[in-house]
């Protein structure tokens, strides 16, 4: 075992048993930062929640087979190999007017050349056809982008039906053989691994920063095996903003590891003012989405069919006492216009309000009176306010349906940026004059689950109806390799400030012993609680110790409850 992977393990030991409470003797202990490499370190044993069972949580059983598209008759790749590190900004705002000898529409493979490089926009990319996609991935390593103060980061414009990558392939000839991310089953401690990952950790609070931008009319595109980690605002913002005919269709996001980012994870649809484009036919699955700042999931917009299912999110908004902007501090924010949206078996952690639902009625929209949000077999925990808002400002003609959920971990707290907030009787409140349905939901540790729901409050709401609720103890899940027991509470994880400016009287914020915080991209946990203000965490080592990277495998075990949420193994397509 190598001298890091011993490191890992007796630093992730130590930080299990600060958590659980058997000791906190370990200030002063804890290792540096070591570079990223291109293999996975071992699994750490002291951090697995349950024994691996080869049968059903081994590697083999979830790496993704080889030959999604078949071997490239064309390619092209971009010019720019001398062009990497802190002068190495690729700007070609029209890839296809730079490059006008390459066949834009039979050209199989647009590669980037491998490269850590300080920016990276590529614009007017072709319209292709869904059964003739353009494939877009790195060549000969890894392509990294970030990290030397450029005001953007990875920025794609315009076209249709193409692949943004970082899947390894042999046969399709994608990515690369040392960085398969999570494509060859391993999802331990794989940050580094992925064939495209940005990263601006040197100025993750220097600057507002999105991690991939994707605009300029851009339609029926996917994105796929990402790594989008320490950047000042969203780790994906997709959206042309201000043009209402700009509509974004047939959005396919899944299998991208999105973490620490000050802002959101993942910020798909404008929340500016009408006229905005609709997102209709968004797929979102698959994806670790971990420690955003402010929301994980923020999705508006929403029109026709739209799907969110088999995603981890959180724990989101860590940066709820200090965020860019007030209420910023949702795990899931979503917004539909019309049609039906589904968000299902997720894994759902922190945040103030879990969810907050909200129906926008513009004028030009069409209705159905099939038109609904359904939150749907999802796993709700640790929340400091409530779990689900749902409002329909406008009048939007919109159904509100919460359905065989569990909601387990409400810790309200949320006073100690809002002190007019009182705990609250209820999980949920919705206001509608439209159709709410709550059905076989499970929860614990609060009086009731929703204060609309006739027989538990506010009776004269009779849109609202349930059945099948049920007050009750809610086991957590079991995660493989996440780096915390069972039982955390992922409130516990803030990142650090010395000041809630969230607090209509900026109060100076202390922390407990116990508590994590991050601090420029990195973990510490706090051994010498409570702290003050002014102790900066890499400033204090006696109260604050350097943690490693978590391993962030948040596969559930064979063994957990809720089987059914969060990652599932690949369809292999």
């Amino acid at each position: 075992m190598s001298e890091q992977n011993v490191r890992q393990m007796a630093s992730r030991r130590r930080f299990l048993a600060a958590v659980t409470g058997t000791t906190v003797a370990i200030a002063g202990c804890g290792g540096k930062d070591e570079p990223d490499t291109p293999t996975s370190s071992a699994s750490d044993p002291s951090t697995q929640e349950s024994p691996e069972s080869e049968a059903d949580e081994g590697t083999d059983s979830w790496a993704v087979e080889p030959g999604r598209w078949p071997a490239p008759t064309s390619t092209f790749t971009l010019p720019i190999t001398d062009q990497t590190g802190s002068d190495g900004g690729v700007y070609l705002p029209d890839v296809q007017a730079s490059f006008p000898d390459v066949d834009w529409q039979a050209l199989d493979q647009l590669y980037m050349p491998a490269g850590q490089y300080k920016f990276i926009r590529l614009g007017n990319l072709p319209d292709r056809s869904e059964d003739n996609p353009l494939i877009v991935t790195n060549k000969g390593g890894q392509v990294r982008v970030g990290g030397f103060g450029h005001y953007y980061l990875l920025t794609l414009d315009g076209g249709s039906n193409w692949v943004l990558t970082g899947r390894y392939d042999p046969i399709a000839k994608t990515g690369d053989a040392d960085y398969p991310g999570h494509g060859d089953g391993t999802f331990s401690d794989t940050a580094g691994r992925y064939g495209i990952l940005v990263d601006d950790s040197a100025y993750l609070e220097q600057q507002q920063n999105n991690g991939l931008r994707i605009a300029g009319g851009a339609s029926d595109f996917e994105v796929e095996f990402t790594e989008i980690r320490n950047v000042g605002f969203a780790g994906m913002n997709i959206k042309t903003d201000n043009d209402g005919s700009a509509t974004m269709r047939n959005v396919h996001i899944h299998d991208n590891y999105v973490h620490d980012t000050l802002s959101e994870g993942i910020y798909i649809g404008s929340t500016s003012s009408q006229p905005q484009h609709t997102i209709e036919g968004l797929e979102l699955n698959s994806n670790r989405v971990l420690r955003t700042g402010t929301e994980g999931l923020q999705l508006t917009q929403l029109a026709g069919d739209n799907q969110v299912y088999h995603n981890v999110v959180g724990p989101a908004a860590i940066y709820w006492r200090d965020a860019f902007q007030n209420f910023q501090d949702k795990n899931h924010q979503i917004t539909v216009r019309s049609g039906e949206t589904t968000i299902r078996e997720n894994v759902v952690l922190g945040g103030v309000n879990q969810v907050l639902l909200l129906g926008l009625d513009v004028d030009e929209d069409t209705h159905a009176p099939s038109d609904k949000i359904e939150l749907r077999s999802n796993y709700f925990a640790h929340c400091r306010d409530r779990a689900v808002f749902g409002d329909n400002r406008g009048d939007a003609p919109l159904e509100f349906v919460v359905r065989d959920n569990v909601f387990r971990g409400y810790s309200f707290d949320y006073d100690e940026v809002k002190p007019d907030e009182k705990p609250n009787e209820a999980l949920i409140y919705v206001v509608s004059d439209n159709t709410v349905t709550l059905e076989n939901n499970r929860y614990d540790d609060i009086p009731q689950l929703c204060e609309a729901l006739p027989g538990e409050g506010n009776e004269e709401r009779g849109n609202t109806a349930g059945s099948g609720n049920e007050r009750t103890e809610v086991a957590p899940v079991t995660f493989h390799n996440a780096g915390f027991p069972p039982e955390f509470d992922y409130l516990r994880i803030e990142w650090w400030t010395d000041t809630a400016s969230r607090h209509p009287d900026n109060v100076p914020v202390t922390y407990d012993t116990a508590n994590i915080v991050m601090y420029e991209g990195r973990p510490y946990l706090c051994t010498d609680g409570p702290s003050s203000t002014e102790a900066v965490p890499p400033d204090n080592p006696d109260i604050w110790t350097p943690l490693d990277r978590f391993p962030d495998d948040v596969r559930l075990t064979g063994d957990s409850a809720h089987h059914g949420v969060g990652l599932q193994r690949p369809p292999n397509r």
